[in-house]
């Protein structure tokens, strides 16, 4: 009986916060106004993405909004490394998708939807709904990627607002060991990413060009254009 005891107390000291379908739901929404904006024009839905990822959020509240909401959903914080993740409380994390509705909302008329009558979503539907959202805010975010490139070219002034964008992109193209922090070294001439299981992703300028640097022997390295890594991620929106 005792052993029992100690077994439920430690399955809820482990336990972290658990969205309900209000959290769905605001994903849905949020999914909801993000492709009516963009059938209507693309160009409305970038300047929104662009303005959220020039303002003052963390890189890990930038996943949340616009690439993995549904992995703000764990049922045991013991199964998860992402602290962040794991223990975002759900006012938080609506909050987070109310955002992007407003930033939406900022450069166009059309007003945020509301949910039809037979539109309630449940935990069980966070991982479509994470799906639908990167669909496409993965190609506005590799267009902006583009963008940036071609801005910063041949001296590359903004490596930190490319660094963002990249680990967004490789969050979004890989959603379930997606990039946790980006950072720029002090002079400015690398970007370092780190995915969930601990890979490490370094990106820099090399002749006019924004590279992968990938390890291929000891003392020895090869560089791969981003964009051509990138070629084939979020191409056109399905």
């Amino acid at each position: 009986m005792k052993l029992l005891c100690i077994l439920i107390t430690l399955a809820f000291v482990n336990v972290a916060p658990i969205m309900t379908a209000d959290y769905a739901n605001s994903i849905h929404t949020t999914n909801k106004y993000i492709k009516e904006v963009f059938d209507r024009d693309p160009a409305i839905l970038k300047t929104a993405i662009s303005n959220i990822i020039d303002g003052d959020k963390t890189f890990e509240t930038l996943n949340v909004m616009l690439a993995i909401p549904d992995k703000a959903n764990y049922w045991f914080s013991i199964e998860h490394d992402d602290s962040f993740l794991s223990n975002l409380p759900e006012h938080i994390a609506i909050a987070d998708q109310e955002a992007v509705q407003q930033a939406i909302s900022q450069v166009t008329d059309i007003p945020v939807p509301q949910l039809g009558p037979n539109e309630n979503f449940e935990n069980d539907s966070l991982a479509q709904l994470g799906v639908a959202r990167r669909r496409i805010t993965g190609v506005i975010t590799k267009n902006l990627l583009i963008e940036a490139i071609d801005d910063g070219t041949p001296g590359f002034f903004n490596l930190d607002e490319i660094c963002i964008l990249i680990g967004l992109l490789r969050s979004m193209q890989h959603p379930d060991n997606h990039i946790r922090t980006t950072s720029v070294d002090p002079d400015g001439s690398e970007c370092t990413l780190t995915s969930r299981n601990g890979n490490i992703f370094r990106y820099k300028p090399h002749l006019g060009y924004i590279v992968a640097v990938r390890p291929v022997r000891r003392n020895r390295v090869d560089y791969v254009e981003v964009l051509r890594e990138m070629d084939t991620w979020f191409r056109y929106y399905y």
